[in-house]
């Protein structure tokens, strides 16, 4: 465990941390209702042509500082088992949430609380289930990461987690026990609120996710050791659906497996009306490109922050991102292909071109449409280009005193033979978490000195190095400003960075090209914000976030290969307020439990850890 004055022994991608030394009353977040809310009447209701309302409150409320109770709670119970399933006509082994890929959708209202009740049915898995996107405000213990917040969950038992709904838009739900999200157990999380342009009809999530014959699990021999034989994943899916090459090409001995039931995903527009499509990426190792053929998407929001909407032809969708886009269904009343748009530039896959939907404008139409794409690949595995995703609310980053420290991050062969990524090189190399222990448990007590290396934790916040304890106290807001500097010397792609517990914002980004020290041209006044970043191949990003959420906070890649092979760091934010219980005020009896149960079944479990556990 490191306090931000270790920071420069960092090493494995770049990485830095930057606190304001002498912060004053102006630094922090500074947010401007500068959108004309002229045509809002208050207490205006939501509806296809006042979707910027939401009763006493809309669009342009900071809802990061306006934080409101419905006095509605909604409850959940997910079951995590093991099923087979054959999503595109090849039959294999699957985990998956109440037996469907994706999972039931979870849905609330802002301002509503969220209980879901998760009971572990695999045989021989542990399991737990991070809510991404959720702030999780005050609320740490139930983020869902093992060996971090909680012990997994044993087979046969099961665990509430609980929270606010404090933001809107799309959000999700995975499992985040070693490679189980790529397993299938995935699903939606959605909470309703006012949005930045108006629509008719919400038509709900679409997931698009990579798919193979083999498991994720078998897969990973392979990926751990860098194969060069490995080539990607041999399909993909759109919201669990595709039609796979199952030809019976040995007659004698068929593939007994190949059941040939696969299909397409369909939507059915309503002519002459705007359809809210919520899209998700759920991938182990893949970048999509959104687009339906003949339709322009506006995109109205970037993971769970509403933007200014713009239109565009295509949306670019990397792993662990959603965007809120409205389609208008305003072309010739026939079938059009609804594209994945597989960028085989960032990794090869075997179907690439046919991971797909269709799109209708009846729904007695089973035609096979004959559209034509005219999108341009852009191929460069990044995303939306920021100077598009301007957020609504907006929020600035002023005064920030001092400069910024700079650390450099790479992934290399451990022994000789296991790639590894890791931030904090010098201390051990990569991340392993200790399912048995999660570092959460040792910082309520107190104990942060007994948090392992390997468990990466870097303090930030109050009570570290010259910070003043009641900063917080007296309305200053102190700032984090991360500079990560990819300069792998293996393969140069892009790492989508997933933070934990925050929206981040994105001060300045480029690809095969690092950081030369000055912030001179970076982007302070209200710029990109959201939780999962792409951090540029061979280059760098710098980012930032407020320090008002006390909580061990996980930063990762979000290629699961990388994830398992120890591309992550935890922020240990405002610890003392941790040990003193005031953002885990019920973790103790609750974890204990539950870490005991799990220690007596672990050494019985017939698949010991093999990865970094997250």
């Amino acid at each position: 465990m490191h306090s931000f004055l270790s920071l420069l022994s960092v090493a494995v991608g770049a990485s830095a941390l930057y606190v304001p030394s002498t912060p004053n009353e102006a630094n922090g977040l500074v947010s401007r209702d500068y959108r004309d809310n002229s045509g809002l009447t208050p207490g205006c209701e939501n509806s296809p042509t006042s979707r910027q309302c939401w009763g006493e409150y809309d669009i342009n409320t900071d809802y990061y500082n306006t934080i409101f109770h419905t006095g509605v709670t909604r409850e959940y119970w997910l079951s995590i088992d093991e099923i087979d399933c054959a999503p595109d006509g090849y039959l294999r082994k699957c985990m998956a949430a109440n037996g469907t890929m994706p999972g039931p959708a979870i849905t609330a209202d802002w301002g509503d609380e969220v209980i879901v009740h998760v009971t572990n049915n695999l045989p021989s898995n542990g399991t737990a289930i991070h809510w991404h996107g959720i702030r999780q405000l005050n609320n740490n213990q139930y983020d869902g990461v093992p060996g971090i917040t909680q012990c997994p969950i044993v087979p046969g038992s099961s665990m509430t987690y609980k929270f606010h709904a404090t933001q809107y838009g799309t959000a999700m739900y995975h499992s985040h026990f070693s490679l189980q999200a790529g397993m299938g157990v995935f699903g939606p999380l959605v909470i309703n609120g006012p949005a930045t342009a108006d629509y008719d009809i919400d038509v709900g999530t679409i997931f698009f996710t990579d798919w193979d014959r083999s498991t994720a699990f078998e897969h990973w021999a392979t990926v751990a050791t860098f194969n060069v034989t490995f080539n990607g994943l041999g399909t993909g899916l759109v919201n669990g659906m595709n039609i796979g090459n199952c030809t019976l090409t040995n007659t004698t001995n068929p593939d007994p497996n190949c059941i040939g039931e696969g299909k397409k995903y369909e939507l059915v527009l309503e002519p002459g009306k705007k359809h809210r499509l919520r899209l998700i990426n759920m991938a182990i190792e893949s970048w999509f490109q959104f687009s339906i053929d003949g339709h322009k998407a506006t995109v109205i929001g970037a993971d769970l922050v509403p933007v200014v909407p713009y239109e565009t032809d295509s949306v670019l969708v990397n792993m662990g991102q959603r965007y809120d886009v409205i389609i208008e269904a305003n072309q010739e009343p026939k079938d059009y292909w609804l594209r994945g748009g597989f960028e085989t530039n960032c990794i090869p896959n075997g179907n690439a071109d046919h991971i797909n939907g269709i799109v209708r404008y009846s729904n007695e139409s089973k035609a096979e449409p004959s559209s034509v794409s005219t999108v341009v690949q852009q191929w460069n595995c990044l995303d939306e280009p920021a100077e598009a995703t301007v957020p609504w609310l907006p929020v600035d980053v002023t005064n920030l005193d001092g400069g910024v420290n700079y650390q450099n991050v790479t992934g290399e062969y451990w022994t000789g033979k296991f790639l590894r990524w890791s931030f904090n090189k010098a201390d051990g190399g990569f991340m392993w978490t200790n399912w048995s222990q999660p570092a959460l448990g040792s910082v309520v007590a107190g104990d942060i000195s007994s948090i392992p290396v390997q468990d990466n934790i870097f303090q930030v916040g109050n009570n570290v190095s010259s910070f003043d304890a009641t900063k917080n106290e007296t309305g200053k807001t102190e700032w984090v400003v991360l500079v990560i500097d990819e300069k792998t010397p293996i393969v140069g792609i892009a790492h989508p960075m997933h933070l934990h517990g925050h929206d981040m914002m994105l001060l300045a980004s480029a690809s095969n090209v690092s950081w030369d020290g000055t912030t001179d041209n970076w982007q302070w006044k209200n710029p990109t914000r959201r939780d999962t970043v792409s951090l540029p191949p061979n280059g760098y990003m710098a980012i930032a976030w407020a320090l008002d959420n006390p909580g061990l906070w996980f930063l990762h890649c979000h290629i699961a290969w990388h994830s398992s092979q120890g591309f992550g760091v935890t922020m240990l934010e405002s610890a003392h307020l941790l040990a003193e219980g005031e953002a885990t005020s019920d973790w103790k009896p609750k974890a204990e439990p539950q870490c005991a149960a799990w220690n007596e079944w672990y050494p019985t479990s017939p698949w010991p850890q093999e990865d970094a556990g997250v």
